[in-house]
């Protein structure tokens, strides 16, 4: 999963929060800001997807008319499809270019929050184990304990000296300096057989940071975020689908798609921190109240000319 973190375009995306966040001095207003000036950015995209689906849902009945004329000419049938096609303005494939720049930023989003997980997890420790558990709060944000760990019912409000093993061994993004600093602090211990392991400094100051918040007992989250992205895209998706031709129907394995994606998010979401949920819950939020407001337009539009019609006809 390095190569997530280890690219130019999440450098680039975790350049822009931390701009954001010298304004704001707060990750997840950043997070917020970055993520609708995103969107703004691929705006005319989007809106280019809409109008080629809303004229291809206005081509149906010409379509079908091709359909049953060249039923037994697929070659003509394509040919005649394709003069249809440009008569109308219309390409087909533009449908797909906002899915393969979205697919970019939620990876590069994924692999930013990554970097600022290891930045921030580490500096807490380091600061609490030089300070003393007390002298810190922990990142808090609403009713998750800790931002840099998942909302999760299951997820520990710090990791568990397991957990922090692995993510040292697995993280590119730790300097030798902090890595020096936790074995000389007794967090880490290198093990020649097994590799790096938590010392046991590290899960005494661990329970020592949560017993002086008081969150004893605690978990870090409700799962609250990763339901609620899921079940933003699902409607999101729903949405889109009703203004496709044919619906989800009509796509191979549309059905399937409409759940799995929505269930992917949720398993996502709670796994990863809550930095991310942020940003992929306000990114479903944004695309699901434009694809309101693109709709609410249209429909106005079509009365609109339907009543000319209407009134031409009178």
């Amino acid at each position: 999963m390095s190569f997530l973190s280890n690219n130019f375009i999440s450098d680039f995306f975790l350049l822009l929060l931390r701009w954001v966040y010298s304004f704001v001095h707060d990750y997840s207003s950043a997070i917020l800001i970055l993520t609708v000036l995103v969107r703004l950015v691929i705006l005319p995209l989007d809106l280019r997807q809409k109008n080629s689906a809303r004229k291809m849902q206005m081509i149906q009945p010409k379509l079908q008319a091709l359909q049953k004329r060249y039923a037994n000419n697929p070659q003509q049938l394509q040919k005649k499809q394709q003069e249809l096609y440009k008569a109308e303005g219309i390409k087909p494939l533009a449908g797909c270019l906002p899915m393969l720049i979205t697919l970019p930023i939620f990876f590069a989003f994924f692999g930013a929050m990554r970097v600022l997980e290891t930045e921030q997890t580490i500096s807490f420790i380091l600061n609490a184990q030089h300070l003393g558990p007390s002298a810190y709060q922990l990142p808090r944000w609403l009713w998750v304990h800790n931002f840099w760990q998942p909302d999760s019912g299951l997820a520990p409000i710090m990791k568990t000296a397991q957990e922090f093993a692995s993510f040292f061994s697995a993280n590119i993004n730790v300097t030798p300096q902090q890595l020096h600093m936790m074995a000389s602090s007794g967090l880490l211990v290198f093990d020649p057989a097994a590799g790096i392991q938590a010392g046991s400094a590290y899960t005494s100051l661990v329970d020592s940071i949560i017993k002086a918040n008081g969150l004893e007992g605690f978990n870090n989250g409700w799962f609250i975020l990763p339901i609620l992205a899921g079940a933003s895209l699902f409607l999101q998706q729903k949405l889109t689908a009703a203004q496709t031709p044919g619906g989800t129907q009509a796509q191979p394995g549309g059905t399937f798609m409409l759940w799995f994606f929505p269930l992917f998010s949720v398993y996502i979401c709670a796994t990863a921190n809550t930095a991310f949920s942020v940003y992929w819950l306000a990114a479903n939020i944004y695309a699901l109240v434009q694809t309101l407001v693109i709709n609410y337009i249209y429909k106005k539009r079509d009365e609109k000319r339907k009543q000319g019609v209407i009134e031409e006809a009178t």
